[in-house]
């Protein structure tokens, strides 16, 4: 996907600030149809989400009545497709709704036999780098399809190997820092790759210390010092011949100040695309759990992680990391000033005011769907991250999220 492709796709989950917006007539929107855009009132509040139906007629003409709005360039970008197709202007892309995180789990299912594969130096291991390289571009495309959905990956995706687990939620990372640094899509490409295939190296001692607790054995230690470079050996064996793939897989635990390993290289012989993912790779462990412990809540892995920094990283990747996750990242379970506890959803135009489904009432009762909650009220506003378990119910992302695909327009279809 063009980079073009990609921010449109960010502005659409969370419209940038200073975006104008568009309010809409009578004849933009019909009842029972799917939105073919997020909508929002006038003071930019989202909502409904693209893909969302408002079945009544009379609930539309009402809304409208107040207000309704969607950003202006993506109406613009629709009007002009309506009419380079010669359809009416009522005729709209087909909108598919689609539960990002199922594919998610698809993709992380591919890995788990992929990365073995071509660790192992099989055979087969060009077949399953093809398998990589497909998962690597369908993670993208959820990242543009649903910002919000992905950034919830580190935090609580589950199920498979550790060490997929944590390839995946880096690479989502990854390519929403990146893309603020305004990468080009086959830099992020690469950059994603590295970042699934990055402990290739060392699959086996990787799941091994998901367990370990205290110090590791010079064995260990070594096996950790030189698993960069084996990973680059396994993935050319393989036949990747991307050479910005091979350095950033190979120079993810250099140092900006050149106090990493293997070879100890400082900027500016290090691609940004390492740097950026040492620097995610780190985020992703201090949130993730262990075995022998629990994931550090999002707002203090942040702040631990840019107190750590220093001079290790490139001096823009502090606050770009803080710019992409901020403290309470989608996915974070928090408690609310009423008493609720719930799970940040989406992300709104005020980074500390983001939307929240409230799955446990202030007095323990359990709503399983969620019940939406603006954190930008005072008596709604978020006091705390808190433990999983604190939300009382199980979580699943598959429902929670889901996000409007955009299909082509089907000419059989009526005006």
């Amino acid at each position: 996907m063009a980079l073009s492709g990609f921010r449109a796709a960010l502005s659409r989950a969370m419209p940038d600030p200073a975006a104008a917006l568009h309010r809409l007539q009578p004849e933009d929107l019909r009842a029972g149809e799917p939105l073919p855009f997020d909508l929002y009132d006038g003071s930019g509040r989202r909502l409904l989400q693209a893909g969302a139906v408002i079945a009544d007629e009379a609930r539309l003409e009402q809304m409208l009545g107040r207000g309704l709005h969607c950003d202006a360039e993506r109406f613009a970008a629709l009007s002009a497709a309506a009419s380079a197709s010669g359809q009416p202007a009522m005729q709209r892309p087909r909108v598919s709704k689609v539960r990002p995180w199922r594919r998610l789990h698809t993709l992380r299912d591919t890995l788990e036999s992929a990365l073995p594969t071509i660790a192992a130096a099989a055979a087969e291991a060009p077949a399953a780098l093809g398998a990589v390289r497909l998962a690597g571009a369908e993670l993208q495309r959820l990242c543009a399809l649903d910002p919000d959905a992905m950034l919830a990956v580190p935090l609580l995706i589950d199920g498979g190997r550790y060490g997929t687990r944590h390839g995946i939620a880096a690479a989502v990372l990854v390519e929403f820092m990146l893309a603020r640094l305004d990468a080009s899509a086959l830099e992020r490409r690469s950059a994603v790759l590295a970042a699934l295939t990055m402990n290739v190296g060392m699959l086996e001692l990787h799941e091994a210390l998901y367990s370990h607790q205290g110090g590791l054995s010079q064995a260990q230690r070594d096996a950790v010092i030189a698993h960069p470079r084996l990973g680059v050996a396994r993935l050319r064996a393989a036949g990747v011949d991307d050479p910005l793939w091979l350095a950033t897989v190979g120079q993810h635990h250099e140092h900006h100040d050149g106090t990493g390993y293997p070879a100890g290289l400082a900027s500016p012989a290090l691609p940004l695309t390492s740097q950026v993912l040492m620097v995610a790779d780190r985020w992703c462990a201090m949130v993730a759990a262990r075995a022998y412990r629990r994931g550090a809540p999002p707002d203090q892995a942040l702040q631990l992680l840019l107190g750590r920094l220093g001079q290790q990283a490139d001096p823009r990747l502090g606050p770009m990391l803080s710019e992409v996750v901020g403290p309470t990242p989608p996915g974070t379970p928090v408690r609310l000033a009423s008493g609720e506890h719930g799970l940040v959803f989406r992300r709104t135009r005020d980074p500390a005011a983001p939307l929240v489904l409230a799955f446990r009432s202030a007095i323990g009762i359990a709503h399983p769907e969620g019940v939406r909650r603006a954190t930008s009220e005072p008596r709604l506003r978020i006091e705390s991250c808190v433990r999983l378990e604190a939300l009382g119910c199980p979580i699943d992302p598959a429902s929670i999220w889901e996000a409007a695909e955009v299909l082509e327009a089907d000419p059989a279809a009526p005006g």
